[in-house]
Formats: structure tokens, sequence, C-alpha cells
């Protein structure tokens, strides 16, 4: 990812995109959680593109990102060239994405190893994120996607994917308006686009951008969904005024 033809796509440094100005706190609410990662999952058959960006909750500052590519492992190399060339051969970054994909038990290690490293969980305890949530544009990611790509890799699903914030929920009762999608609650806040739409990272940016507006204007991001641990195709809606599906 630090070859110059990579870096022409994707800029490491995402501070002076997600950079927030002073005056932008005046309405800052005092927030559950200290951290909201932001995640934007990538692929249709299998997971492509795990992309997750850090907010700070009490600045609304950028903290760091992670970013891996991922490759299915239950396809033919054909299926694989055709499903990438498809999907990302169109926005350039089709070559980056052979040079750099990983199986997806291996980017769960690398993104434990990353939130540890924050100090938002501990491997040993095995439990949901005390100090953090995951946001979504939507329940997909998480009560869907995630399950079914554990399924395919052979793993459980980890303890940190039990609960999120759906930002589509929360838009709407914060709002008072419906957006059902990033380009619409962008367009509704007249944010503009950074990157490209359907590359996750760039998304994932997107939809930071959503959140930093929302934690400006005085909203406070809670908890919408959570999984049971007992029977894990369960999942409970915390707030009774939501989009569905």
């Amino acid at each position: 990812m630090n070859e110059s033809m990579h870096l022409e796509k994707f800029n490491h440094d995402l501070s002076p995109e997600l950079q927030v100005k002073a005056n932008e706190m005046n309405k800052l609410q005092s927030q559950p959680l200290d951290y909201f990662l932001v995640l934007d999952l990538e692929g249709k058959v299998e997971i492509l593109e795990f992309p997750v960006v850090m907010i700070d909750a009490k600045t609304m500052n950028y903290v760091d990102f992670f970013h891996r590519f991922v490759r299915p492992v239950e396809m033919s190399e054909n299926r694989i060239n055709e499903y990438i060339e498809g999907k990302y051969g169109k926005l350039g970054v089709d070559r980056v994405w052979h040079d750099t994909a990983i199986p997806f038990t291996n980017v769960l290690e690398q993104f434990e190893d990353w939130i540890v490293h924050h100090g938002l969980w501990r491997k040993e305890v095995g439990r949901s994120l005390p100090r953090a949530a995951f946001v979504t544009c939507g329940n997909w990611d998480l009560k869907t996607k995630v399950p079914q790509q554990c399924k395919v890799s052979q793993v459980e699903i980890p303890p940190y994917f039990m609960e999120w914030i759906n930002l589509k929920d929360l838009y709407l009762n914060f709002y008072r308006s419906k957006a059902m999608g990033m380009r619409s609650m962008m367009n509704q806040l007249r944010i503009p686009l950074m990157g490209s739409h359907h590359l996750g990272i760039d998304d994932t940016k997107n939809i930071a951008k959503v959140v930093q507006r929302m934690l400006a204007d005085g909203a406070v991001l809670q908890i919408t969904a959570r999984r049971n641990p007992k029977s894990l195709d369960h999942v409970e809606f915390l707030l009774k005024n939501r989009i569905r599906p």
C-alpha cells in the first residue's frame, strides 16, 4: 500500500479531510461512548473490503483508520478476477486489491491488534467494546454480512460485533427526516461527496463526515441494535422509530 501507484488512489492521511473546526463544536453533547468506529463493508458475495475510521466522541476529531482488502475463500480465481474487475476495475483500484487482499480471518486478527493497540478491547476478556461502538449506514453490515462471512470463513462471530449504531435510524430520530442512504444524508446536510462512491474507504470517510455533522448539531449517538449472545440470529432493535429493514 506504500507504492506510488497505490498512493495515487489512497490518501493515507485522512486528517485534512476529516478536520473539525473549533466553531463547529458549540452544540456538542456529552456522549455515552469515547469513540465511534465508522464501518462500511463492500462485497455482496463475500466481503471484499473492510474499512474503519475512528472518530473521537468528545472532540469529533479523526483519530485513525484501519483498511484492508479481503480475499474470498470460496470462489475460484476466475470468479474472483471477474468479481474484482466488475467491482473495482471501474474505480481503477483492481490491481491494488490483487496486490494487498488477505483472507477475512487474517483481517480480523489485524483488526483485533488495532483495537487492542488503541485500548478499545482486550482479547483475553472477549466481550463487546466497552468504550466504543461501530457506526454503520444501515443494519446490513453487522446484522447480515459479518455473520455470513464468519460462516464462510468458519469462525465464530467476534464479541465486538454484537452491537452497533445504525446511523439511518439516529438520523431519522434526530432530524425528523428520512434518509435511505449515505448519499441522501449528505445531500440533505449539503456535505460534498469525497472520493468514489462504493469504494469502501471513501464511503467510510463520507459516513464519518455525516457523524461529525450530527455531533456538531447536538446529536447523541447511542446503540441502536444488539445481537443476543445466546441466539446469534436474533437482533434486538432499540429504537421504536426506525427505518426498515
